[in-house]
């Protein structure tokens, strides 16, 4: 199993809102949905918080899953936005960010993850 952490880069969608609905469609993209256990990650509460937020989607995809496909994903949901907010997609320590849904940026951006290996 591969375990990635993806936040939202731009300010204004930095919310929980954003991610719910990010994490949701994940859950129901066909190509994702089916091979990945999709969970929102909680931020670090605060003394004077009243109630847990979240900061980032936790995706863990099945061994041989297409990153490909988690990026185009992460893509198409941007496409859904109106103002298109960036996702960072993280996996050990190596930090990129979906602002494109061109298909060789989205290759270019899965190889980048797929080479920081465990």
């Amino acid at each position: 199993m591969t375990s990635y952490r993806l936040a939202i880069s731009a300010p204004d969608h930095a919310d929980s809102r954003s991610l719910r609905q990010l994490a949701e469609w994940l859950r129901g993209d066909e190509q994702v949905g089916d091979h990945a256990t999709v969970d929102l990650e909680a931020a670090p509460l605060e003394k004077s918080d009243m109630g847990s937020a979240f900061d980032a989607v936790k995706v863990v995809l099945d061994e041989g899953f297409q990153l490909a496909n988690l990026v185009l994903a992460v893509a198409t949901w941007r496409r859904t936005r109106p103002a298109k907010p960036g996702v960072v997609i993280e996996r050990n320590g190596i930090r990129v960010t979906v602002d494109t849904d061109d298909p060789e940026k989205i290759a270019q951006i899965a190889a980048a993850l797929d080479d920081a290996s465990e």
